[in-house]
């Protein structure tokens, strides 16, 4: 085997290049960075930014006096 035994994998959904592997190795519906989505969406994205950035988040909670 050479350096040339090699093929190109691309993502499944968007069909972009992701990188070369061996010809004989098997890669069931590899995905890119982007497709993969390591960040949550809706709701969840708002309490991820603000736990980032805000390290007290008790401090956005409107605190109620009974």
């Amino acid at each position: 085997m050479n350096i040339y035994d090699k093929k190109s994998v691309h993502c499944s959904q968007c069909d972009s290049f992701i990188g070369e592997i061996d010809c004989d190795a098997i890669v069931i519906l590899p995905k890119c960075g982007k497709c993969a989505n390591p960040m949550p969406e809706g709701d969840d994205k708002v309490q991820y930014i603000v736990g980032k950035f805000n390290k007290n988040p008790s401090s956005l909670v409107d605190h109620v006096i009974a």
